[in-house]
Formats: C-alpha cells, sequence, structure tokens
C-alpha cells in the first residue's frame, strides 16, 4: 500500500485555551511494501501522525492518501487495511485465552466461519513466532511480556492489513524480545506484502530495516529520506541531532572524516568487516 500524506494539519482543542497545533503541513509518500521509521522528540507529533494513518484521528487540514484514494472514503474498512500497534499493546489483551484474544476482532465480521478464523489466526501466530498449539489455550495474562507483545501484534494481523504501524514497539522489553520483534519485522519486509511503519525513541535496531526516515520536530517535517540522507541534514542541528540514532550518527560521522562505509549500511557485523579491512591491526570484540 502506498501511503501518501499531503499538507496535513492537526490541531488539538481548537478554539480553546488549550489549543495546539500538532501537524503542520506535514507532507511525504511512502511507496508499497517500503519500511518508514518516524522519530522526533516529545510532543514532535509521531503518535498524532500515526493516528490519522487508520483514522483514530481526522486531518484539520491536508489528506491521508491510501493508494490513492482518501483514507476516510474507506469508512470501517480503514483500520482492517492499516493496523495499528500502540505503546504496551499487551495490557491490552482482555480474553480468557491466547486463542480468543487473537480471534476476537474476526469473530464480529460477517460472513467469516469458524475454519477461516483458525486459519487466520494461525497464519498470524507463524508470522510473529507464536507456537499456537502451545499457547491457544493458555491465558495471555500467564506468558512472557515478550510472548504477550506477540499475542496482540498477532491480534492486529488477524485482520490481515496491507500497512502495519507500530508506535513504541520495543517499550518495555527486555533484549531478547527486542531481538526477536526486529526479526519478524525482517521477515515481514522480506514477503514484501507490507508497507511497515514505526515509530520510535530508539530507532537504531531497525535501521538495517528502514527505506526510508521521516524527521519530525514541533509538528513540522525536518526531514524525509533514506537515514543516511537525514543524518546529512541533520547531524550538525543541535535538537534534532539528539533524535537520530546513535549508530546512524557514528557511521555518518565516520563516512565525514574520510573512512570510505557503504552509506546506509547499519547492519553490525557488516560494519565490523569493514572497520577490521579499513584497519587490519585493530582488535574489534565481537
Amino acid at each position: 500500500m502506498e501511503i501518501r500524506v499531503e499538507n496535513l494539519d492537526y490541531v488539538y482543542n481548537p478554539g480553546t485555551p488549550l489549543e495546539l497545533k500538532a501537524l503542520d503541513q506535514v507532507t511525504f509518500t511512502l511507496p508499497h511494501s517500503k519500511v518508514l521509521g518516524i522519530l522526533g522528540g516529545t510532543g514532535s507529533g509521531k503518535t498524532t501522525l500515526v493516528k490519522h494513518l487508520n483514522g483514530l484521528l481526522i486531518p484539520t487540514k491536508g489528506r491521508v492518501l491510501l493508494d490513492g484514494k482518501d483514507s476516510q472514503s474507506y469508512g470501517a474498512l480503514l483500520r482492517r487495511k492499516v493496523g495499528v500497534v500502540f505503546q504496551r499493546p499487551e495490557r491490552q489483551l482482555f480474553e480468557q485465552t491466547v486463542y480468543r484474544d487473537i480471534s476476537f476482532a474476526l469473530k464480529r465480521l460477517p460472513g467469516i466461519g469458524e475454519a477461516d478464523i483458525r486459519e487466520r489466526v494461525e497464519d498470524a501466530c507463524r508470522l510473529v513466532g507464536l507456537d499456537l498449539a502451545d499457547v491457544a489455550n493458555r491465558s495471555p495474562f500467564a506468558l512472557s511480556d515478550g510472548q504477550k507483545r506477540k499475542v496482540a501484534i498477532a491480534g492486529i494481523l488477524v485482520n490481515r492489513p496491507e500497512t502495519l504501524a507500530l508506535d513504541e514497539p520495543t517499550v518495555g522489553l527486555d533484549p531478547p524480545s527486542s531481538r526477536e520483534l526486529v526479526l519478524f519485522l525482517q521477515d515481514l519486509k522480506t514477503s514484501g506484502n507490507r508497507t511497515i511503519v514505526i515509530v520510535s525513541h530508539n530507532m537504531g535496531p531497525f535501521l538495517p530495516l528502514l527505506d526510508h526516515l521521516l524527521a519530525l520536530d514541533r509538528g513540522r517535517v525536518a526531514g524525509f529520506g533514506s537515514p543516511a540522507e537525514i543524518c546529512e541534514k541533520l547531524a550538525d542541528d543541535a535538537v534534532m541531532r539528539q533524535s537520530l540514532p546513535e549508530l546512524a550518527l557514528v557511521v555518518h560521522d565516520l563516512r565525514k572524516a574520510g573512512c570510505p562505509i557503504p552509506r546506509d549500511e547499519y547492519r553490525i557485523p557488516e560494519l565490523l568487516d569493514q572497520l577490521t579491512r579499513l584497519s587490519p591491526n585493530i582488535e574489534v570484540r565481537r
């Protein structure tokens, strides 16, 4: 699914003393099946922007186009085309078993039988790396935090959305669970079937996945392009530099100093190999 955002404004509490312009003339285009990272400081408009993708918020001005069609024209289908996973989605689990929780949204759809529901739940669990046979009848509250998050994401994927947006997906996860989440998104990208949007204060782990990076500053677009292009544009900005991924800045600074590292190479093993070849006398600990 191609996402095109045109001159998007959003104002909270318009006409009141609490009026706040959260988005200001935001414009960008994300091609089909690409991965976008959205970063910026607190209050920059990241979550507000994501909420526009599946109709949780309606633009004050401007529009969001999905495959060339205004998002508002999709009606109730919109939230099945764009699935959004908000921070700590496991806190929204409520059913008695994992299977019932993941399948909950499907049971409300007309004309879908139990066999179809089972197939969709199995597909969603396979995507996130959950063994349905092991967890189907267990309480979701008895699972680890990483497993709970997988259940919550599977509950979005059963709708088979064309776009998956994740808001701070690694918050509260331990390092092994975070790595599993990154691997899941890598597999999802490799399939080529979905557009992916990732919002994170810690974009470093996701850098190898990103095709584009959108930097927001107080509701405005500070930059849109590849991670390398964004670093080239914003690395010398004292405010925006704080929001940029440390790894991307290290690569940028090394390249700026003359180190021949490929642009937009953020895979740690490949970077270590590059540095070892450039400085064979330096021992790199892996």
